[in-house]
């Protein structure tokens, strides 16, 4: 009776080790997966338009929070236009570029960068740079590439329209991320 006792107790023994050590497999192997698919994208500023137009002086904000500087992030811009775009009289067709002012604000407002962008989003031709789906177009736009974000805190970023007519016609969305520089 004891054996039995014995081999009984030994293969519960066993049981739970090898319990454990598929718990700490799984455990190593989903800590894994998580690390691999972080992004470390931001998502600075987001806007879905209401019937697809944007204010001349309808300021888009949003902040970032760096928690450890120095880092590099590349600033994307992704917009989503349809065929009215820029504006829906004939004459206007021909501006096919999208004019705005990004301003990012240090932490405890100790300094700025502001610059004005321009980005053309036909070709000389008058064809979209994008590909049409849905009626709709989506660009990626590269605002600033590897800016180095040098003091931890909360950064503020502005977004100004700048195209002279008002509105801005034909623009269903934007997004402004901060990606980590690879």
């Amino acid at each position: 009776m004891q054996k039995e006792t014995k081999k009984v107790l030994y293969s519960q023994i066993i049981k739970i080790i090898i319990m454990r050590k598929i718990s700490s497999i799984l455990f190593l192997m989903l800590f894994a997966f998580i690390s691999c698919t972080e992004t470390h994208d931001n998502v600075v500023i987001s806007k879905n338009f209401t019937n697809h137009e944007w204010g001349r002086f309808e300021y888009l904000k949003g902040i970032l929070d760096i928690k450890k500087a120095p880092q590099e992030y590349d600033i994307i811009m992704e917009i989503v236009v349809d065929d009215i775009y820029p504006n829906p009289y004939e004459a206007h067709q021909t501006e096919c570029f999208l004019p705005f002012n990004l301003t990012i604000k240090n932490p405890d407002d100790n300094g700025k960068r502001s610059k004005d962008y321009r980005f053309m989003l036909k070709d000389k031709d008058g064809n979209w740079k994008a590909e049409e789906k849905n009626g709709l177009y989506t660009f990626k736009l590269p605002v600033i590439e590897e800016m180095t974000f040098s003091e931890k805190g909360t950064y503020n970023f502005v977004i100004e329209n700048k195209y002279s007519k008002d509105p801005l016609y034909g623009i269903k969305s934007m997004t402004l991320k901060c990606i980590k520089s690879k």
